[in-house]
């Protein structure tokens, strides 16, 4: 035992402390030893259950046990999953995993029940036969001929309009005794039946004329299956005119996970609209297309946090309750999270599954060309930078987007291959396939960690600006053709929209700053000459108050932008004017609004000049819905419509003849219809 110097008083008080403790050490392991006497078999017995345990459950994952698995198709995915899915490291012991492979091996595991997925036709017999109608497109498609789903749908005959009510609870009938009196409470008040109302979706029907031919609706067992996700849904009107296909996500409360669900509703007679058939599939839904007679869905499928690897319906993706097979599932080497981008093919006039593909790791905007789908998603990447003036590499993130492609031919669907743009896009629209090249607008942004550099100066100052690319992609390898254009636009701004118009291409970029809570907006509209890739031009608008969040061509040739003005309380429309050499502003049109930033939402008709969309006063101006006309030189402000419903991204409208049709929807789901002469 170490001791101190006798002289000292602190050394003695010391030595008397650690004399007491080294007794008392040595009590302490006399009862040890009788202790370890008394419990020797209870110690054996479990040595021999560790024992067992180690023999029998050899190898786990994530805190997962597989070897049970070690023969199946989807081993390797279940170590992803397993890592993914997993709050606790690989490297830590095993003991709480090995005690919950005994407790479940004594009292059972659990599961999920299998949700209901049934593709079972509603409804007997043949379809009526229905007059001959034409179809008219009036979505503004990214891609001539992929048809986009939409909440307005028309034929030469009818229009079709697709409205959501959530799932009200509220008070109903008055409740009664058994003598028929009315219940009262303690406070001596008439006590209420309570009431759901579901949430539904409800397909209304027109003619051209304007007359309402039938209000069909679309609800489902669970009243509350859709609340809050009906607000996404979308249909489409086939090309015959006689079936329109609704898609929705809904949440299936037995299986506790998010589905995309798909409605046939034959309307063939459109005076007796009749669902004919249901498909489901695995995961919430991002987007769709249809091409000719085939559906193309894009849903996310999001594994549980503690999936149990006996029921496969929790880990793996499905269609109409069919599990995918390893051969149809795409493992990347490093998944960044435990979801599956799931791409599926349904014939559209029967809902037959067609072919079905799926990619272990998320998505978020998908464009569709003539042959391919792309869908991509964001991630961070951790590199090392070497600059002059810093002590070593700098340890730096930056914002990438992987874009993987899919390729389909009618029904068939095949993964082709990835590729990465750093930076990340807005929507997509900054994505285009032209004569087999990918072409893609982003973001990129770089944040980094220094600490130490011979300078006062940061000399990685002015590297965390985000930067605005341009990255043109062999599709078949993803090689890059030319040089990125990187940093087009000036210091500190990002993408805020773009259009590509062959090999031309259109992009607004605007910087948002605050001074004294002002809200600042300035940007440019770029036009860039893609005809050589190893040579790309471009020209610019100059700075202009405000950003447009969408790009389109317009009347005469023009380009459309709706945005903002100088602030976010402000609504701007602007017409463009670019010629190759530069980009002009034509005129503007402003007004303090609230407005929708949905694409969709915006009615466009360029070959009359007409914009219009849904609006709520700031100021004196009426909200209503508002019309304007570019008559060359300037938008002219047609009128206001009052009253034409409450939610801003579902206004849609067409023009038919002098006649614009505007559709609006109440919160109780009800569909309005106005009718105005241009």
């Amino acid at each position: 035992m170490t001791t101190y110097d006798e002289h000292d008083n602190y050394g003695r008080r010391l030595n008397k402390i650690l004399e007491k403790a080294e007794e008392e050490h040595k009590r302490q392991k006399r009862r040890r030893k009788i202790a370890l006497v008394s419990v020797l078999s209870s110690v054996a017995a479990v040595f021999l259950l560790a024992l067992n345990l180690t023999l029998f459950f050899p190898y786990t994952v994530g805190g997962y046990d597989i070897s049970a698995y070690a023969g199946s198709e989807y081993y390797a995915l279940m170590d992803e999953i397993g890592s993914l899915t997993y709050s606790k490291s690989r490297r830590t012991n095993n003991f709480r995993e090995y005690a919950g492979a005994a407790l479940a091996f004594l009292f059972g595991g659990y599961g999920a029940a299998d949700p209901d997925l049934g593709n079972g036709s509603v409804g007997e017999g043949n379809p009526p036969t229905s007059d001959d109608q034409h179809y008219e497109e009036v979505t503004n498609n990214q891609v001539q001929g992929i048809v986009e789903g939409d909440l307005l749908k028309r034929s030469d005959k009818y229009l079709y309009y697709l409205s959501y009510a959530e799932a009200r609870y509220h008070q109903g009938d008055v409740l009664t005794d058994e003598n028929g009196e009315p219940i009262l409470n303690e406070d001596g008040k008439i006590v209420m039946s309570p009431y759901t109302s579901p949430a539904k979706l409800i397909l209304t029907i027109y003619t051209v004329s304007g007359e309402k031919v039938n209000t069909y609706e679309i609800s489902d067992e669970d009243p509350y299956a859709y609340n809050g996700y009906g607000e996404r849904r979308e249909m489409y009107l086939t090309s015959d005119c006689t079936k329109i296909l609704v898609l929705v996500p809904y949440y299936d409360t037995d299986a506790k996970a998010l589905f995309t669900r798909i409605f046939g509703i034959d309307v063939s007679d459109p005076s007796s609209p009749r669902e004919f058939a249901r498909a489901s599939v695995s995961g919430d839904y991002v987007s769709s297309r249809l091409v000719g007679n085939t559906l193309l869905l894009v849903s996310n499928f999001a594994v549980k946090r503690t999936p149990d690897f006996a029921e496969e319906k929790q880990y793996l993706p499905s269609v109409d309750g069919e599990i995918l097979p390893m051969e149809n599932i795409v493992l990347p080497e490093d998944p960044q999270s435990a979801r599956y981008t799931v791409i599926s093919s349904f014939a559209a006039d029967t809902l037959s599954a067609n072919d079905c593909e799926a990619y272990f790791d998320f998505s978020e905007d998908v464009y569709v060309s003539a042959e391919n789908i792309y869908t991509t998603r964001s991630y961070i990447e951790a590199f090392e930078l070497e600059h002059e003036g810093l002590i070593g590499p700098a340890e730096c993130t930056r914002d990438m987007t992987e874009i993987a492609r899919t390729a389909y031919d009618g029904a068939s669907l095949t993964y082709r291959n990835k590729g990465s743009a750093v930076g990340r896009i807005v929507d997509q629209y900054s994505l285009d396939e032209f004569e087999g090249v990918l072409r893609v607008f982003t973001t990129g942004r770089v944040l980094s960690s220094v600490y130490s550099y011979d300078t006062e100066k940061d000399p990685l100052e002015g590297l965390h600006d985000p930067t605005c690319n341009l990255y043109c992609f062999d599709i078949s390898d993803f090689s890059l053709l030319g040089t990125p254009v990187i940093d087009f636009a000036p210091k500190g701004e990002s993408v805020k929209s773009a259009r590509f118009d062959g090999n031309t291409a259109y992009v607004c970029t605007a910087e948002v700053s605050y001074d004294n809570y002002v809200v600042e907006i300035d940007d440019p509209v770029f036009e860039f000459d893609l005809s050589d890739y190893n040579h790309i031009t471009s020209t610019d608008s100059g700075s202009i108050a405000g950003y447009s969040m969408s790009l389109i061509k317009f009347y005469g040739g023009t380009l459309l932008g709706i945005g903002y003005g100088g602030n976010f309380d402000e609504l701007k429309i602007e017409v463009y004017s670019p010629n190759g050499k530069t980009v002009e502003s034509v005129c503007e049109f402003k007004r303090f609004a609230e407005f929708s930033s949905e694409f969709k939402a915006y009615f466009i008709d360029a070959e009359h000049g007409l914009v219009g969309l849904q609006i709520g006063s700031y100021d004196e101006h009426k909200s209503g819905y508002l019309l304007l006309r570019f008559d060359g030189y300037n938008l002219v402000e047609l009128l206001t419509v009052e009253n034409v419903g409450a939610v801003f991204d579902d206004a849609r409208a067409c023009l038919i003849g002098d006649t614009v049709y505007i559709f609006g929807n109440t919160n109780t789901g009800d569909c309005i219809l106005k009718m105005v002469e241009v």
